[in-house]
């Protein structure tokens, strides 16, 4: 059959299984699921990691801060209850962001990866599915600083030729194994 796809079995399925699937015709949906289609399939963050965002956030925005505090102090740009007002709408802005928007994107973002695909949703306002063949997938890497790495946590960025995908967030031992099994289906090979 011309354009068929097999699909391999998922990890705990047995051999058995190895379907093959028509593509669809031009203007057809495929019956074949993403990863993410299945919900027991999707695997969230740890729950610490909210906290961690929040550190980030706050290291993030000091520097804005100290830069309009010192600004509303020294410098005449104005009366001082609009330099002072835009000081408390920047703290408004961030503490909005730290305490409502951060669990809200905690509950939003999930991640499926199938012997064929990753499947990564996040966003806050606006909602990202992004789907990525592994055999797109061109290299991997992790990254952790100081505070990702006293909350125990891993960035795990995923590059392709198109450009790249992050999970930020996952548990250390996770990333790693993630590196692992997607290392394994992809053919990447650790030369370190």
């Amino acid at each position: 059959m011309l354009g068929a796809v097999t699909r391999r079995p998922q990890t705990g399925q047995p051999a058995s299984e190895v379907r093959t699937v028509a593509p669809p015709a031009p203007g057809e949906w495929s019956a074949v699921p993403l990863a993410g289609d299945l919900p027991t399939e999707r695997h969230r963050l740890p729950a610490r990691v909210t906290r961690y965002w929040r550190w980030r956030a706050f290291y993030s925005s000091l520097p804005l801060l100290v830069l309009l505090v010192s600004g509303a102090i020294v410098l005449p740009w104005g009366p001082g209850w609009v330099r002072w007002g835009v000081v408390v709408i920047a703290v408004a802005a961030i503490a909005t962001y730290m305490i409502i928007l951060l669990p809200i994107r905690y509950r939003v973002f999930w991640y499926a990866i199938s012997s064929t695909e990753i499947d990564i949703q996040s966003g806050i306002i606006f909602t990202t599915r992004s789907l990525v063949p592994m055999r797109r997938v061109q290299s991997l890497r992790s990254e952790r600083g100081p505070v990702a790495d006293h909350y125990r946590v891993t960035t795990l960025k995923i590059r392709t030729a198109a450009g790249s995908v992050s999970l930020s967030g996952l548990d250390r031992a996770e990333a790693d194994l993630l590196c692992e099994r997607i290392g394994r289906l992809t053919g990447l090979v650790d030369d370190v």
